[in-house]
């Protein structure tokens, strides 16, 4: 089965009503929703057709059957009256429960050095080029992030938004492809910038997303302004 819009990749299967689509993240976050992270159907993502689930290929599969379980104890729990609002919070403190009962994770958990082992994992690869004095740029595992700290947590973050990641750093995940990468860490650095000069999170948020946007529809001279980014993020 195809779909017209270039953003359908495959269709990965059926699940219950829905038939469960691959797509690129990157093109849908650049034509149709920047809010489009990791998985999405129409009851959060009014774009998405009512008898479709969207995941995105710049994720890891073995995390697809807690994005399909999420769905699923939602959806039973809107059938039965709960608000919408609160069925979020239930079935994403479901998820993340159904994620720590993975035994990789419960031995960080049950490690006496928790956060010691838990960046041992999450830590994969330096990203040399865009790191200065006072900065480390990682590459590194959402899905264990996800597990141990934030479920909602996608595609990168630093030192001055979230608490579990060591001061000075910033992270992007590793599963991104290589543009996808440049997109976010563009995002992350100047987002640290801002908030560095004291803009609250929101206020940075927007102005970064704002640049993000920038660059996901005009995306020459990124590298360039990735480097004048490194060089403000060395403080």
């Amino acid at each position: 089965m195809e779909k017209k819009n270039d953003f359908y990749l495959r269709k990965i299967c059926d699940h219950n009503a829905f038939e469960v689509w691959l797509v690129d993240g990157a093109m849908i976050r650049r034509d149709i929703s920047e809010d489009f992270v990791g998985q999405g159907y129409h009851t959060w993502c009014h774009y998405i057709p009512q008898n479709e689930i969207w995941i995105e290929k710049d994720t890891n599969e073995d995390e697809w059957k807690y994005f399909l379980e999420n769905i699923d104890f939602e959806i039973k729990g809107l059938e039965e009256g709960v608000s919408l609002t609160e069925m979020g919070k239930r079935a994403d403190s479901f998820e993340q429960k159904e994620r720590r009962s993975d035994p990789e994770i419960q031995k960080i958990i049950e490690s006496h050095h928790e956060r010691k082992e838990a960046l041992a994992k999450i830590h994969k690869k330096v990203l040399d080029e865009y790191c200065n004095d006072n900065l480390t740029v990682w590459l590194i595992d959402g899905e264990i992030v996800r597990a141990l700290y934030r479920l909602e947590y996608a595609c990168g973050g630093h030192d001055l938004v979230y608490d579990f990641i060591p001061k000075n750093e910033v992270w992007v995940e590793e599963v991104l492809d290589s543009h996808e990468r440049k997109i976010i860490l563009i995002h992350e650095l100047h987002e640290r910038v801002l908030m560095s000069q004291g803009k609250d999170y929101l206020h940075a948020h927007h102005g970064a997303t704002i640049v993000e946007s920038h660059y996901r529809h005009y995306p020459e001279g990124i590298d360039e302004r990735l480097k004048e980014e490194v060089e403000k993020n060395n403080f």
